[in-house]
């Protein structure tokens, strides 16, 4: 689930866009399994974007990371 967490952090916005190098195939197969986000095109274009229930967990998360800051 880290790595999962990880990934939906790395998105900016909700558009389509590469992931992050470090992140294999299984994660984000994973993390569509579970609904968080959307993956189209195939090896070296593979791309993906947040699904509304991803945007909707990282902005959670974002909000919680806040608050423990302070």
């Amino acid at each position: 689930m880290i790595k999962i967490i990880a990934l939906l952090h790395s998105a900016v916005g909700r558009d389509w866009q590469t992931p992050p190098k470090e992140m294999g195939l299984k994660t984000l197969y994973e993390a569509e399994a579970q609904g968080f986000v959307e993956i189209r095109g195939e090896f070296q274009k593979r791309q993906f974007r947040l699904t509304p229930m991803g945007f909707q967990t990282v902005e959670r998360d974002r909000r919680r990371l806040e608050a423990r800051k302070l």
